[in-house]
């Protein structure tokens, strides 16, 4: 595990920690917050842009892609690679809010914008838009509940973390 990272605009993020073994395609389209994790041998596609939010986890052996051309494989079979412009090649930013996690081997797909403090389980197929504070879960992933729910409960446990939760939630739940 790597601690600090540079962001494509030059700054530095001492406490953003990104496993050796990950891969990150396009690092310079890639925008990332501070105080993120991203475990080994996951995938980061930031060719058509990838945002992940200040406080973001991600699992291990997690994908997360912002282009997608099975479709258009199929499609073209051999032709495939003479073509530059493609049909059904599928182009779109992704977008992780701030303090998500996504759980290990789940796999985020283009044009997807999970809310801040979302948490997709293991193994889940991601796509679409979803609000903040979403639970995901399944293949393809659905909302299965809200994590606020959990976080009052753990909050009431602890109240002198309320502060801490409130300083990037804006709210307590």
């Amino acid at each position: 595990m790597v601690y600090g990272f540079v962001r494509g605009d030059g700054e530095f993020l001492p406490n953003t920690r990104l496993s050796n073994s990950a891969v990150v395609f396009a690092p310079d389209k890639l925008e990332i917050g501070d105080h993120v994790f991203i475990g080994h041998f996951s995938v980061l596609d930031a060719t058509y842009g990838l945002s992940i939010g200040e406080g973001c986890q991600i699992g291990f052996f997690t994908g997360v892609f912002t282009h997608s051309s099975h479709a258009a494989v199929r499609l073209y079979g051999r032709e495939y690679v003479k073509v530059s412009h493609k049909q059904a090649y599928h182009t779109a930013q992704v977008v992780i809010g701030a303090y998500s996690f996504v759980g290990a081997h789940a796999t985020v797909l283009p044009g997807t914008r999970l809310g801040k403090g979302s948490l997709v389980s293991a193994y889940s197929q991601v796509q679409g838009e979803f609000p903040d504070y979403a639970i995901l879960a399944g293949q393809p992933a659905k909302q299965v509940g809200d994590t606020r729910r959990k976080d009052a409960q753990l909050l009431r446990q602890h109240p002198e973390l309320a502060v801490h939760y409130q300083a990037w939630a804006g709210e307590l739940p």
